[in-house]
């Protein structure tokens, strides 16, 4: 139980640091997005809803559904801990230094490539994912050489998670959380 519980807290630390935008740069009105996560058990559907209200208030709503067998289900848990499970990714694998990115994404250059602690960023192109302009790029971490994450970072958007977080290893997806709706104000 105890192993669980602190694997439990690691996953709620991994996911809130892939967050890239604040609460408060989200307009008034409501913004809906809608992400599908794959690759441990079930496929996940995430849906956050960012109301900004007068008077510098918010209302966030927070989804998540999955489809699977009993067992499936059983296995995984309810309220969020399967999200939660997934939002690690693969087994030790330390993501923390994407916020850099998060942080500095306004600065990077498409065709360019970025020393960061403990890997290296390249920038493939410019695109859009689910309506949303971002910057699309690769992150190799230097101590998986046989790993490669897929990065999308919003460029105007205020999108709360990585429009795009795509985990390969040897070639074969392990994990990928993807924008699939976007609705603005």
């Amino acid at each position: 139980m105890r192993r669980t519980l602190v694997f439990f807290l690691l996953a709620v630390f991994s996911v809130l640091s892939l967050a890239q935008t604040e609460i408060r740069d989200f307009p008034q009105g409501k913004t809906e997005m809608v992400w599908v996560l794959t690759g441990f058990g079930p496929a996940q559907e995430l849906r956050l809803a960012v109301e900004g209200l007068p008077e510098g208030r918010f209302r966030v709503s927070l989804g998540l559904s999955l489809e699977g067998t009993a067992p499936e289900l059983s296995a995984l848990g309810f309220f969020g801990a399967p999200l939660l499970v997934q939002a690690m990714g693969s087994q030790a694998l330390d993501l923390s230094v994407l916020s850099v990115l998060v942080r500095r994404r306004e600065a990077l250059a498409v065709g360019e490539r970025y020393a960061l602690p403990g890997g290296e960023f390249f920038v493939r192109e410019k695109g859009e994912i689910a309506g949303v302009l971002c910057l699309i790029g690769e992150f190799r971490p230097a101590d998986r050489p046989e790993t490669l994450i897929d990065v999308a970072l919003s460029l105007g958007d205020p999108v709360y998670f990585l429009p795009l977080l795509r985990v390969r290893e040897r070639g074969r997806t392990t994990f990928e959380m993807v924008l699939v709706e976007y609705r603005r104000p």
